[in-house]
């Protein structure tokens, strides 16, 4: 005995048909048209937040070392990955009298570092004068206080 074959088994096609595929493909437009700019928010806030943390790393080194050998450690801004000297947006250097004790590479691309001087903790873990970094990308902001106590501490709005 042989199957009986329905008359429109040869209708019975799988796929997608042309206006199907023009609705998904308009819905991902509009999905990526809006998805994009707050992506490169996010990024461009991600990039200020890791050159704020890379600073607060730094910061929190040279104090431990101060306390640690007792005696005064600086950050500072260097050009030459040695010396105090330069703009912060070149890299940083902790360091004491005998040198360098670490190093940190310039910042990200287009982050601009505001600070006055630089920050030299003594043996007590406090500092000689309190100082506010402010970092900056495109209109995004972060603050980095360091109390006359030695304490760091970030912000978004305004020195903490």
């Amino acid at each position: 005995m042989q199957p009986v074959s329905h008359p429109d088994a040869s209708l019975n096609c799988k796929g997608f048909t042309l206006i199907e595929m023009m609705v998904v493909v308009s819905l991902l437009g509009i999905l990526v048209a809006v998805g994009v700019p707050s992506f490169r928010a996010m990024i461009l806030q991600n990039r200020v937040t890791a050159v704020t943390n890379e600073l607060v790393a730094a910061l929190q080194f040279a104090r431990s070392e101060s306390i640690r050998t007792g005696a005064n450690v600086m950050v500072c801004s260097t050009n030459d990955q040695a010396t105090c000297s330069g703009v912060w947006t070149n890299g940083w250097v902790v360091r004491n009298a005998g040198g360098p004790l670490r190093v940190w590479p310039p910042a990200r691309e287009g982050v601009a570092i505001a600070v006055p001087g630089t920050v030299t903790y003594t043996p007590l873990g406090n500092v000689t004068a309190a100082r506010c970094f402010q970092l900056t990308l495109d209109v995004y902001q972060r603050f980095v206080g360091v109390s006359a106590g030695g304490r760091v501490a970030t912000s978004a709005n305004a020195c903490p």
